[in-house]
């Protein structure tokens, strides 16, 4: 069972992109982790299915039905007729921070260029795009109250440049220049002293024979979400190309205005 479960998971994070569960000798299913809202559709529509089937509403949890109505979807596949309510939320977006588009697919902020325009990367493929006029919103359907169950967040934005999947190839003062704000020249190698100084503070913990194996893995997973990779070499490249240079600038004046919360 461990087996199957770490199959299925590595659909969520790429690695492949169906799983085989195998129930008996001649039952078996293929499933995966949803990659977004078409999908979804595809999967109700009976396009994944070979044969007869069905949807089995009873057998659902409300919460599943309670998402489907809030992203528009019947059981069939289709958009439910009425129109939904696209409602604009502030929020000052930070480096690190995960969100899912109205399409469904998981983005994680990699630079805040400006207030406005940030350096995405996609959680499934890697993939990375430049969001210009980028805006946190609430969907639900028109004419009801939101709240929890018939709800969902995420981003849009105005236009993407897209740069592939090979972040050692992008260079981020350019990035900056063209769609950011620029850096006080002065305070760049005090700031990339203090994200090197961190880096190898998470790094050695996970090095660290001796240690708990929960310890050392927490600290490659902060590597990871702070500085988007746990391997030095990468690390280098990225920090020598200035994807670091705001990090610490925007922790300090986080600490001193505080965060949006949902």
């Amino acid at each position: 069972m461990a087996g199957a479960i770490g199959a299925l998971y590595d659909t969520r994070t790429g690695k492949r992109e169906w799983s085989d569960l195998y129930f008996t000798a001649d039952r078996n299913i293929r499933a995966a982790f949803c990659t977004g809202e078409p999908q979804v559709k595809g999967f109700l529509a009976g396009n994944f299915n070979d044969g007869v089937w069905s949807f089995d509403e009873e057998r659902s949890s409300e919460s599943c039905m309670a998402l489907l109505r809030a992203c528009g979807i019947g059981t069939d596949g289709h958009s439910l007729p009425g129109p939904m309510r696209y409602e604009p939320v502030a929020h000052d977006f930070q480096r690190g921070e995960v969100f899912r588009n109205l399409n469904g697919k998981d983005y994680r902020v990699l630079a805040v260029l400006s207030p406005k325009n940030l350096l995405l990367i996609g959680q499934a493929d890697n993939q990375l795009v430049v969001a210009k006029d980028i805006r946190l919103f609430a969907r639900y359907p028109k004419g009801e109250r939101p709240d929890s169950s018939n709800t969902v967040w995420g981003v849009e934005w105005g236009h993407g440049v897209y740069l592939g999947d090979d972040i050692t190839r992008l260079d981020f003062d350019i990035l900056r220049q063209e769609h950011g704000e620029p850096d006080k020249k002065g305070d760049i190698p005090a700031l990339r002293d203090e994200a090197r100084r961190g880096f190898w503070a998470h790094k050695n913990v996970e090095l660290k024979e001796g240690l708990a194996a929960r310890v050392r893995v927490a600290a490659k997973e902060g590597m990871e979400e702070i500085y988007g990779t746990s391997d030095p070499e990468v690390f280098r490249v990225m920090l020598d190309k200035g994807v670091y240079d705001g990090l610490y600038r925007e922790n300090s004046s986080r600490e001193k205005t505080g965060r949006f919360t949902r």
